[in-house]
Protein backbone atom coordinates (compact mmCIF):
# COMPACT_ATOMS: atom_id res chain seq x y z
CA UNK A 1 0.00 0.00 0.00
CA UNK A 2 1.27 3.26 -1.08
CA UNK A 3 2.87 5.61 1.65
CA UNK A 4 -0.53 8.37 1.92
CA UNK A 5 -1.03 12.02 2.91
CA UNK A 6 -0.60 13.00 6.56
CA UNK A 7 -3.48 15.30 7.78
CA UNK A 8 -2.52 17.77 9.94
CA UNK A 9 -5.39 19.77 11.56
CA UNK A 10 -4.18 23.68 11.84
CA UNK A 11 -3.52 25.72 14.05
CA UNK A 12 -1.28 25.61 16.02
CA UNK A 13 1.25 24.84 12.85
CA UNK A 14 4.12 21.96 12.62
CA UNK A 15 6.88 23.31 14.95
CA UNK A 16 10.39 23.28 13.41
CA UNK A 17 12.78 21.61 15.66
CA UNK A 18 16.23 21.10 13.64
CA UNK A 19 17.64 20.45 9.84
CA UNK A 20 21.04 19.40 8.43
CA UNK A 21 22.50 17.49 5.84
CA UNK A 22 24.65 14.42 4.91
CA UNK A 23 26.06 12.97 2.05
CA UNK A 24 26.34 9.30 1.74
CA UNK A 25 28.55 6.76 0.01
CA UNK A 26 28.21 3.62 -1.78
CA UNK A 27 27.73 1.44 0.70
CA UNK A 28 26.75 3.22 3.65
CA UNK A 29 22.86 3.32 4.85
CA UNK A 30 20.50 5.19 7.13
CA UNK A 31 19.95 4.61 10.49
CA UNK A 32 17.85 2.41 12.04
CA UNK A 33 14.79 3.60 14.57
CA UNK A 34 11.71 3.36 16.16
CA UNK A 35 9.56 5.92 17.98
CA UNK A 36 11.46 8.87 17.84
CA UNK A 37 8.76 11.08 18.94
CA UNK A 38 9.35 13.60 15.44
CA UNK A 39 8.21 13.42 12.00
CA UNK A 40 11.76 13.51 9.79
CA UNK A 41 11.15 15.16 6.31
CA UNK A 42 14.14 13.70 4.28
CA UNK A 43 14.78 15.47 0.68
CA UNK A 44 17.26 14.00 -1.72
CA UNK A 45 18.96 15.75 -3.93
CA UNK A 46 21.37 13.65 -5.75
CA UNK A 47 21.94 9.53 -5.44
CA UNK A 48 18.89 7.98 -4.08
CA UNK A 49 18.33 6.47 -0.50
CA UNK A 50 16.32 3.30 0.04
CA UNK A 51 14.20 3.81 3.13
CA UNK A 52 11.24 1.59 5.20
CA UNK A 53 8.69 2.48 7.62
CA UNK A 54 7.11 -0.59 9.37
CA UNK A 55 7.08 -2.92 6.32
CA UNK A 56 6.51 -0.33 3.70
CA UNK A 57 10.08 0.06 1.60
CA UNK A 58 10.32 3.24 -0.87
CA UNK A 59 13.33 4.50 -3.23
CA UNK A 60 13.55 8.04 -2.51
CA UNK A 61 15.37 9.74 -5.43
CA UNK A 62 16.81 12.84 -6.40
CA UNK A 63 14.04 15.90 -6.37
CA UNK A 64 11.96 13.65 -4.58
CA UNK A 65 11.06 13.59 -0.56
CA UNK A 66 9.45 11.60 2.29
CA UNK A 67 8.10 12.05 5.74
CA UNK A 68 8.49 9.72 8.30
CA UNK A 69 6.60 9.44 11.70
CA UNK A 70 7.10 9.49 15.12
CA UNK A 71 5.30 6.94 15.95
CA UNK A 72 6.91 4.47 13.56
CA UNK A 73 9.74 1.39 13.24
CA UNK A 74 11.72 2.96 9.97
CA UNK A 75 15.31 1.38 8.74
CA UNK A 76 17.56 1.41 5.70
CA UNK A 77 15.96 -0.85 3.09
CA UNK A 78 19.25 -1.27 1.50
CA UNK A 79 22.41 0.54 1.95
CA UNK A 80 23.15 3.21 -1.41
CA UNK A 81 24.12 2.46 -4.95
CA UNK A 82 25.51 5.75 -5.40
CA UNK A 83 27.14 8.90 -3.63
CA UNK A 84 23.77 10.25 -2.22
CA UNK A 85 23.02 13.77 -0.98
CA UNK A 86 20.36 14.61 1.47
CA UNK A 87 18.64 16.90 3.99
CA UNK A 88 17.00 15.93 6.84
CA UNK A 89 14.26 18.17 8.67
CA UNK A 90 12.64 17.42 12.27
CA UNK A 91 9.56 18.89 13.44
CA UNK A 92 6.69 18.30 15.40
CA UNK A 93 3.22 18.86 15.26
CA UNK A 94 1.56 19.13 18.23
CA UNK A 95 -2.31 18.95 17.27
CA UNK A 96 -4.35 15.74 16.11
CA UNK A 97 -3.05 14.56 13.15
CA UNK A 98 -3.60 11.19 10.73
CA UNK A 99 -3.49 9.22 7.79
CA UNK A 100 -6.97 9.04 5.29
CA UNK A 101 -8.83 6.46 7.11
CA UNK A 102 -7.12 6.57 10.37
CA UNK A 103 -8.67 8.29 13.57
CA UNK A 104 -6.33 11.38 14.46
CA UNK A 105 -3.44 9.82 16.62
CA UNK A 106 -5.60 9.22 19.56
CA UNK A 107 -3.31 9.21 22.22
CA UNK A 108 -1.54 12.68 20.80
CA UNK A 109 -4.86 13.86 20.68
CA UNK A 110 -6.02 13.15 24.18
CA UNK A 111 -3.23 13.94 25.80
CA UNK A 112 -2.92 17.69 24.24
CA UNK A 113 -6.63 18.26 24.34
CA UNK A 114 -6.40 17.34 28.07
CA UNK A 115 -3.05 18.94 29.31
CA UNK A 116 -2.51 21.30 26.98
CA UNK A 117 -5.45 23.70 26.04
CA UNK A 118 -5.63 26.72 26.04
CA UNK A 119 -7.92 29.73 24.64
CA UNK A 120 -5.83 30.27 21.72
CA UNK A 121 -5.55 26.88 20.61
CA UNK A 122 -9.47 26.73 19.61
CA UNK A 123 -10.41 29.00 16.65
CA UNK A 124 -11.28 27.97 12.96
CA UNK A 125 -9.08 24.85 12.15
CA UNK A 126 -8.37 23.81 8.68
CA UNK A 127 -6.75 20.77 7.43
CA UNK A 128 -3.32 20.58 6.47
CA UNK A 129 -2.28 17.74 3.82
CA UNK A 130 0.86 16.79 3.63
CA UNK A 131 2.60 14.04 1.03
CA UNK A 132 4.42 11.57 2.69
CA UNK A 133 6.66 10.67 -0.43
CA UNK A 134 6.82 12.32 -3.78
CA UNK A 135 8.32 14.10 -6.45
CA UNK A 136 8.94 17.62 -6.64
CA UNK A 137 7.69 19.54 -9.29
CA UNK A 138 10.66 22.47 -8.37
CA UNK A 139 13.37 20.95 -6.68
CA UNK A 140 16.16 23.67 -6.98
CA UNK A 141 13.34 25.91 -5.17
CA UNK A 142 12.92 23.51 -2.18
CA UNK A 143 16.59 22.84 -1.96
CA UNK A 144 17.47 26.92 -1.74
CA UNK A 145 14.34 27.03 1.09
CA UNK A 146 16.50 24.56 2.92
CA UNK A 147 19.56 25.98 2.43
CA UNK A 148 18.54 29.15 4.09
CA UNK A 149 16.81 27.41 7.14
CA UNK A 150 19.93 26.18 7.45
CA UNK A 151 21.58 29.33 7.03
CA UNK A 152 19.59 30.24 10.04
CA UNK A 153 21.07 27.85 12.41
CA UNK A 154 23.72 30.11 13.23
CA UNK A 155 21.61 32.69 14.46
CA UNK A 156 20.71 31.73 18.40
CA UNK A 157 18.51 34.71 19.00
CA UNK A 158 14.91 35.25 18.61
CA UNK A 159 15.04 36.81 15.95
CA UNK A 160 16.79 33.88 14.13
CA UNK A 161 14.20 31.10 15.73
CA UNK A 162 11.62 33.08 14.33
CA UNK A 163 12.87 33.55 10.55
CA UNK A 164 13.26 29.55 11.12
CA UNK A 165 9.73 28.76 12.11
CA UNK A 166 8.45 31.23 9.00
CA UNK A 167 11.25 29.26 6.00
CA UNK A 168 9.87 25.98 7.56
CA UNK A 169 6.33 27.12 7.30
CA UNK A 170 6.43 28.58 3.53
CA UNK A 171 8.18 25.12 3.22
CA UNK A 172 5.99 22.98 4.19
CA UNK A 173 2.91 25.08 2.41
CA UNK A 174 5.16 24.84 -0.64
CA UNK A 175 5.09 20.94 -0.24
CA UNK A 176 1.37 20.55 0.33
CA UNK A 177 0.86 22.91 -2.86
CA UNK A 178 2.97 21.29 -4.83
CA UNK A 179 1.51 17.81 -3.93
CA UNK A 180 -2.20 19.14 -4.39
CA UNK A 181 -1.07 20.14 -8.66
CA UNK A 182 0.32 16.87 -8.91
CA UNK A 183 -2.63 15.33 -7.41
CA UNK A 184 -5.49 14.64 -10.17
CA UNK A 185 -7.83 17.19 -8.97
CA UNK A 186 -11.25 14.84 -9.14
CA UNK A 187 -14.73 15.23 -8.86
CA UNK A 188 -14.22 13.45 -5.78
CA UNK A 189 -12.02 15.77 -4.32
CA UNK A 190 -13.55 18.68 -5.14
CA UNK A 191 -16.96 17.23 -3.58
CA UNK A 192 -15.26 15.87 -0.68
CA UNK A 193 -13.94 19.42 0.11
CA UNK A 194 -17.16 21.57 -0.91
CA UNK A 195 -19.22 19.18 1.58
CA UNK A 196 -16.22 20.07 4.54
CA UNK A 197 -16.84 23.92 3.82
CA UNK A 198 -20.68 23.25 3.59
CA UNK A 199 -20.23 21.14 6.80
CA UNK A 200 -18.34 23.84 8.59
CA UNK A 201 -20.70 26.49 7.81
CA UNK A 202 -23.73 24.87 8.41
CA UNK A 203 -22.44 23.01 11.70
CA UNK A 204 -25.72 24.51 14.26
CA UNK A 205 -27.86 22.95 12.11
CA UNK A 206 -29.19 19.08 11.89
CA UNK A 207 -27.06 17.64 9.15
CA UNK A 208 -29.19 15.02 7.85
CA UNK A 209 -28.35 12.41 4.42
CA UNK A 210 -31.57 14.47 2.43
CA UNK A 211 -30.15 17.83 3.61
CA UNK A 212 -26.33 16.41 2.09
CA UNK A 213 -28.37 15.48 -1.09
CA UNK A 214 -30.38 18.59 -1.03
CA UNK A 215 -27.30 20.93 -0.99
CA UNK A 216 -24.52 19.08 -2.80
CA UNK A 217 -26.77 17.68 -5.45
CA UNK A 218 -25.37 14.26 -4.89
CA UNK A 219 -26.25 10.66 -3.51
CA UNK A 220 -25.17 10.41 0.05
CA UNK A 221 -23.36 6.99 -0.08
CA UNK A 222 -21.26 8.94 -3.03
CA UNK A 223 -20.61 11.86 -0.44
CA UNK A 224 -19.93 10.16 2.11
CA UNK A 225 -16.94 7.85 -0.03
CA UNK A 226 -15.20 10.56 -1.24
CA UNK A 227 -14.91 12.33 2.42
CA UNK A 228 -13.70 8.58 3.44
CA UNK A 229 -10.98 8.94 0.88
CA UNK A 230 -10.08 12.50 1.08
CA UNK A 231 -10.54 13.43 4.99
CA UNK A 232 -10.77 9.51 6.51
CA UNK A 233 -13.93 10.65 8.15
CA UNK A 234 -17.97 10.38 6.94
CA UNK A 235 -19.59 13.59 6.64
CA UNK A 236 -21.48 12.94 10.17
CA UNK A 237 -17.89 12.39 11.98
CA UNK A 238 -16.31 15.40 10.18
CA UNK A 239 -18.97 17.62 11.26
CA UNK A 240 -18.86 16.43 14.74
CA UNK A 241 -15.62 16.82 15.36
CA UNK A 242 -15.88 20.28 14.22
CA UNK A 243 -19.11 20.79 16.53
CA UNK A 244 -16.89 19.89 19.67
CA UNK A 245 -14.18 22.11 18.58
CA UNK A 246 -16.51 25.17 18.80
CA UNK A 247 -18.12 23.95 21.98
CA UNK A 248 -14.67 23.84 23.75
CA UNK A 249 -14.11 27.46 22.32
CA UNK A 250 -17.43 28.53 24.03
CA UNK A 251 -16.84 26.83 27.04
CA UNK A 252 -13.45 28.86 27.52
CA UNK A 253 -15.41 32.35 26.24
CA UNK A 254 -18.35 32.41 28.00
CA UNK A 255 -20.74 30.93 31.06
CA UNK A 256 -23.10 29.58 28.97
CA UNK A 257 -24.40 26.53 30.91
CA UNK A 258 -23.56 22.98 29.30
CA UNK A 259 -26.86 22.04 27.85
CA UNK A 260 -26.87 25.39 26.08
CA UNK A 261 -23.51 25.34 24.66
CA UNK A 262 -24.40 21.55 22.91
CA UNK A 263 -27.70 23.29 21.38
CA UNK A 264 -25.51 26.00 20.03
CA UNK A 265 -23.21 23.90 18.47
CA UNK A 266 -26.03 21.09 17.17
CA UNK A 267 -25.92 18.81 19.49
CA UNK A 268 -29.66 18.21 20.15
CA UNK A 269 -28.80 15.48 23.20
CA UNK A 270 -26.96 17.02 26.30
CA UNK A 271 -26.10 13.64 26.76
CA UNK A 272 -24.90 12.75 24.14
CA UNK A 273 -22.66 15.60 23.75
CA UNK A 274 -21.58 15.37 27.25
CA UNK A 275 -20.26 11.79 26.11
CA UNK A 276 -18.43 12.44 22.48
CA UNK A 277 -16.95 15.19 24.47
CA UNK A 278 -15.16 13.30 27.45
CA UNK A 279 -13.78 10.94 24.96
CA UNK A 280 -12.77 13.31 22.71
CA UNK A 281 -10.70 15.70 25.67
CA UNK A 282 -10.64 13.08 28.49
CA UNK A 283 -13.07 15.01 30.48
CA UNK A 284 -16.18 16.41 30.71
CA UNK A 285 -17.00 19.54 29.72
CA UNK A 286 -17.50 21.35 32.74
CA UNK A 287 -13.98 19.72 33.94
CA UNK A 288 -12.41 21.37 30.63
CA UNK A 289 -13.99 24.46 31.98
CA UNK A 290 -13.19 24.24 35.13
CA UNK A 291 -9.19 23.72 34.69
CA UNK A 292 -9.55 27.34 33.13
CA UNK A 293 -11.05 29.24 35.72
CA UNK A 294 -9.34 31.63 37.91
CA UNK A 295 -8.47 30.62 41.45
CA UNK A 296 -8.28 32.83 44.56
CA UNK A 297 -4.69 32.97 46.01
Amino acid sequence: MPLQDLIVRIPPLPHYLTAGEDVFMPGERHVERQHIGVFDLIVVSRGALFMGESGEDVRVGAGQALILRPDLHHYPAKPCEEETHFYWIHFQAHAPWSEPGERPAAELTARWSAEHASPGDYGRQYDLRLPRFGTLPQPQDVYGEIEGLLALSDQADLAGSWKQQTVFHQLLFRLCGEAQQIRTDSAAVKLAERTASYLKTNYRVPITNELLRTELNYHPIYITRCMRAVYGRTPNEYVNEYRLEQAKLLLLTTDKPVAEIAAAVGFEDPAYFARRFAQTAGMSPSAYRKQFEARGG
